[in-house]
Formats: C-alpha cells, structure tokens, sequence
C-alpha cells in the first residue's frame, strides 16, 4: 500500500468529485481514478459508490474513512520523526493560504530570524485555505496560519488545539482605474457587472457568494469573467481592467496607495468583510519542544492569547 492512495481517498471524500480531487492531488483525473482502483483492488473491495451522484463513499469506506485518516497521520508523523533524525534536527511545518504567504509571512519569518532557530528545521506550505485547514486537522502540519470568518473561527473545529490571534484582514472591492479617475467597474443599473471571482466551493468563494454578492443592487447582473483560487493571480487581471474582486486590502495596499487600483469600499451594494488572523498549534505535534519554541517567537508582541475561547492553555 501506498501513502498516496490514502492521500487520494481522503481527498476524494473531501472533494466530492474526482475532478476536483485529481486537482487537489495535481494529477490528471484519468490517472487519479487508476490510484483509486489500484487502491480498491489492493483491498479487494470497493470505496467509491461510482453509481450515485455526487459521488460518494461505499458503506464499507464510510465505516473506516475514520481509520484511514488516523493511519495517514501516523505514517505521516512517523515519516517526520525518521527524516528529522537522519538530519539531526527537529522539524516544524506551518501551513498558510497563499495570499498570507505574500502579504503577512515574511514579516514572521523575519522574526524566526532574528531570534535564530537554526536548529530547527522549519518548513511553510502554501495551500488553498481549505487544503491548509485539512493538513492540520489531519496533523500534517504542526502549525497553521489563516483567515477566519469573525463568527465562525476555526476553534470549532479543533477545540484541542492552542489559538493565538494574530491581527485581522479586510476584503475589499476593488477595481481598475480609468484614465479620468473613475473606477472601471462598478454596479450600474441594467449593465452586466464584471466580477473576477473565485470557485464556489473555495472559502474565499463560500464568503463572497454569501456576504457580498446578496448586497448588490437587484438591477445589476453579474458576469463571471474568470474564477480562480490565486489571489495574486486575481489582482493582476484586476489591475488589467478585466473585472472588480473582491481582495484583501494588504494584498492590494501597493496598489490602492498608487492609484493604479481604486477601493471601491462605500460604493452602495458593495460590502466590506472582516476577518480575523488566527495561529493555531497543533496538541500533537511531532516536536513538541521545537513547535512550542517557533510559536512562542511568531506569538511574542502580537496581539496576546485567546484564554476567553475555552481552549487548551499554550
């Protein structure tokens, strides 16, 4: 058996659709399918109820899908704890969504930096921000950095794990800027409204779709020009005049300073989110000592702990 295999299968069950899963798993969706049956034919029995729409686990599957997570973690920690050693070092990995990586990780690693932690071996994973939620419920990760929703933080999810707020983001609705300084994008009645968006099943597309789009004036339809997970990517056919977005304002701060891109924060139907920036240890990491020794450095001078949450003291 194969560490991939488990890998495909959770993913699969998460995605729902063996397209997306071949996505996830950055295969093409012929070749993830062949994993599956490879997988299915190790164990002489069917996971995938091809038959239903969505797809969706086999009795079978749904019974042990628990057991297949625990074991996936297992092989992964045992995978860490081998690696470190041969090396000497102990390891931690911290996973964050993309546009954090650009916009709020160097200045934490500037601080891991300044304080020296050269016997630690420490590793980022930049993911989509529901990829990174499941590598640290799975415990892949030791560490992990992303946005929350104000209402819905993720302490929810892992009321074990150490939560440490870390500031807070908003998104904001921007758009080019014509030659006469006027926005090139904004909802007019009885014209189609440009929108570079996101998938919908992404969390930047659950947001938008729920907290944004629902406030736009009822005479102004939307036209999806592109979707894409990157935010990056969606700054820069925003700064083309392609479409608004809705983006988060450090990412695009540069740009707004400049004027080269214009906040259309106020503008009537268009709304604001808050988030908030949560830090979350993971109770199991492979490295207890060294994890404890990154978060106390990334937790110094920041905002402070979160003990009103009920969580498990850091």
């Amino acid at each position: 058996m194969k560490m991939a295999w488990l890998e495909d299968l959770i993913a699969l069950a998460e995605a729902g659709t063996f397209s997306r899963a071949a996505v996830l798993r950055n295969v093409t969706q012929p070749a993830f399918s062949r994993r599956i049956q490879l997988f299915e034919a190790w164990l002489n029995t069917e996971l995938i109820d091809r038959r239903s729409q969505p797809i969706r686990l086999t009795p079978i599957g749904e019974r042990h899908i628990s057991a297949f997570r625990t074991l996936l973690h297992d092989m992964n920690q045992l995978r860490n704890r081998i690696q470190s050693e041969s090396a000497y070092q102990a390891r931690v990995t911290l996973a964050t969504q993309h546009s954090l990586t650009i916009t709020l990780l160097p200045g934490l690693l500037q601080q891991l930096n300044d304080h020296g932690i050269s016997h630690i071996d420490f590793n980022v994973r930049s993911e989509n921000r529901d990829e990174c939620v499941a590598a640290f419920m799975l415990g892949q990760v030791d560490l992990l950095l992303c946005m929350e929703e104000k209402d819905d933080l993720l302490r929810n999810r892992v009321p074990n794990a150490c939560r440490h707020p870390i500031g807070t983001e908003t998104l904001v609705p921007i758009s080019a800027r014509l030659a006469d300084g006027t926005p090139a994008h904004v909802p007019r009645s009885g014209q189609p409204l440009k929108l570079l968006g996101f998938p919908q099943d992404s969390f930047m597309g659950r947001v938008v779709q729920r907290a944004c789009l629902g406030t736009l004036p009822t005479k102004s339809p939307i036209e999806i020009v592109h979707e894409s997970i990157f935010l990056a990517g969606v700054k820069e056919m925003a700064k083309s005049g392609l479409g608004m977005a809705w983006l988060p304002r450090s990412l695009v701060r540069r740009e707004l300073e400049s004027g080269e891109l214009l906040s259309l924060a106020g503008t009537p139907g268009l709304k604001c989110v808050e988030f908030e920036l949560g830090l979350y240890r993971n109770p199991q990491a492979s490295y207890a000592e060294a994890t404890r020794q990154v978060w106390d450095i990334l937790t110094s001078g920041s905002k402070g702990s979160d003990p009103e949450q009920g969580l498990t003291p850091c």
